[in-house]
This record gives structure tokens, sequence and C-alpha cells, in this order.
């Protein structure tokens, strides 16, 4: 295949074993080059995929000068990395998860510590008992809050 030949991003998900999303991704990160064919639509030169990686070029002819125990090492590394890719960017959303799951946290407990504080508030405004211990107390500080108790 000419390796300028400007093919749809649709063809080129077929021919790098992906969906097209993913591609629109990878131009969205600025790791795949991407043009618009005649009609105005997105397209992906060849030669762009196999410099990202996305196509593994094979040799046409054994006698190339390239040695068959090389090139097979080295596609044993690039799936060594391509899996070592996937486990990372695992982890990396498995990280983004627990991120959004202790924001939501931290979140709730402010806003619990917000309806304590109020609540401790209109009690000792309207008058009602201080418990015995909250009398000596110092004030505590939770973030940006500070509640008073004596």
């Amino acid at each position: 295949m000419d390796p300028d030949r400007i093919i749809s991003l649709t063809d080129a998900a077929v021919l790098a074993g992906c969906s097209r999303k993913a591609l629109e991704r990878r131009a969205e990160r600025g790791s795949l080059d991407v043009t618009r064919d005649r009609a105005g639509h997105r397209a992906v030169r060849v030669s762009d995929l196999i410099r990202s990686g996305l196509v593994d070029v094979v040799p046409a002819r054994a006698d190339s000068g390239i040695d068959p125990a090389r090139l097979a090492e080295a596609q044993g590394e690039a799936e060594a990395l391509r899996a070592a890719l996937a486990a990372t960017e695992s982890a990396l959303r498995r990280a983004r998860d627990e991120t959004r799951i202790l924001r939501a946290r931290a979140l709730d407990s402010e806003a619990r510590a917000a309806l304590a504080e109020e609540d401790l508030t209109r009690g000792l405004l309207d008058g009602a008992p201080v418990p015995a211990g909250a009398r000596d107390a110092e004030p505590v500080r939770r973030g940006r809050l500070r509640l008073r108790t004596a």
C-alpha cells in the first residue's frame, strides 16, 4: 500500500484494527495527524498510521536486507510495549475514578460539616443547653471551618 495514500478514518480504523472513535481521540490528542479528503471528510495518510505505530510494516520481499529474527524480536518488543501501555492506561482510568469518588466524598463531608455548624449555632442561639464536655473544649478546626463550642 502506498504510504502517501489518503484513506478515510473508517478505513484507517479497519486497517489499524481499532475503532473510528479511537482514531478521533488520537487526532484530538495530537498523536495522529488528520487531514481532509476531497469531499471534506476527515482522513489520514497511511504513512501517519505507520508512524504512530497503528499499522505494522512488513517487507514485501525477503531480500530487503532485514534479518527475520531481528524483525520478530522487534515485533515482540512492540507487543510488550503495547501491553505495558494498556496496563498504564487502565491504571490511569482507575486513579481518575478514585479521584472522582474522593472529591465527591470531600464535598459531602464539607456539606455535612456546614450543616452541623448551622445546627450547633442555631442551638446555641436558641438557648439550648451545651453538652458538659463542650464548654471547656478548644475550638475544633476542620478545613476552612472553625467551630467554637465555648
